[in-house]
Formats: structure tokens, sequence, C-alpha cells
């Protein structure tokens, strides 16, 4: 297992997380209800994808894997669309909500809800099982490292506030354990 991979699947974790929020408070109609927890939680995916996930897979990753696996050029640069795409998703539902243009925040909610759930599966589907197979394990080192030092950027306790908020929102929005209901 490389930890270039394991790292961004764990982030792939909490965008799942807070996506799935997103389009359940879509789904309820809760969102003019519950504007201000749902303007934070459109904040959190903004600045979570764009200047952490996506800057970070932009800086350390995936230039490594075009380097190493030049098959997945063509892939990568779809995906550098996909980052583009979730941003300009992101900032129009962000611009919506402050309008309080509530059909058109349910709609782009919805397409950011489906373009990453689309993005982060084509990663860890179609990229992720070469790298981890195949990557040399002195560039996973040094993939990490980069991946060290772009984290200082945010604070070493990022992950750890990333994860704290998922939750909290989560809890938030649709109540406590509202995922667990009716898992055994």
């Amino acid at each position: 297992m490389r930890i270039s991979v394991t790292l961004l699947q764990y982030e792939h974790g909490i965008v799942r997380q807070t996506i799935d929020v997103l389009a359940e408070v879509v789904k309820g109609g809760r969102a003019p209800e519950r504007k201000a927890d749902v303007e934070e939680l459109m904040s959190f995916l903004l600045d979570y994808l764009d200047r952490f996930h996506h800057a970070k897979e932009e800086e350390c990753f995936f230039p490594q894997v075009v380097n190493y696996f030049p098959k997945f050029k063509e892939d990568v640069d779809g995906i550098y669309d996909d980052h583009v795409e979730a941003r300009e998703l992101l900032e129009a539902g962000i611009k919506a909500l402050d309008e309080e243009d509530w059909e058109t925040f349910n709609s782009l909610s919805m397409k950011v809800v489906h373009h990453m759930t689309a993005h982060v599966e084509k990663e860890e589907n179609n990229i992720f099982p070469t790298v981890d197979e195949d990557l040399p394990l002195e560039v996973d080192e040094a993939m990490n490292q980069c991946y060290q030092d772009f984290l200082r950027n945010f604070g070493e306790d990022y992950y750890q506030k990333a994860e704290m908020f998922a939750n909290e929102i989560q809890d938030r929005l649709l109540g406590p354990g509202f995922f667990d209901k009716g898992i055994y």
C-alpha cells in the first residue's frame, strides 16, 4: 500500500461524507431553514476541495503519476478539468445560496454531488490501483514528503479539523447518527 494513495483515499472519505450530507439536505428541502449551516458546509467544501485536496493532488500526486505512468496523461488532464468544474459549481452554488435562489442552489448542489462522486470513482478505480501496485517506494516517499510540506500551510491538525467538521456538520444538519441508522 502506497501512502500517497492511502492519504488521498482518506481525504476522499471526508469528501464523500460532506457531499452525502449536502445531498440529504437538498433532497429533504432543509437548505432554506438551515441556511447558515449550509453556507458553512459549502464554504468548507470549496476550501477543502479546491485549496487543499485538489491543489495537493495537482502539486504532489499527479505530476509524479504522469511522469511514471505516461498512459495516464489524458486521464490526468481530464481530472484537472474536473477540478476546475468542481470549483465553478461550488462557487455558483454559493452565489445561489447567498441570493436564496433555492431552485438553482438545489440543482447546482446535486451537480456537485454527482460530479464529485464520479470524479472520486475515476481516481480510485482507474488510477489509484496502478499507482498503489507499481509506484516505486522512493517516489511514494517523495510524494509523502510533498504532502507533509503542503500540509504545513494548513496546520498539522488540518486532517483532524476537517474530519471533526464533517462529523459536526453532519450531526447539525441531519441529526446524530443519521447515516448509522439501520446499520447492524
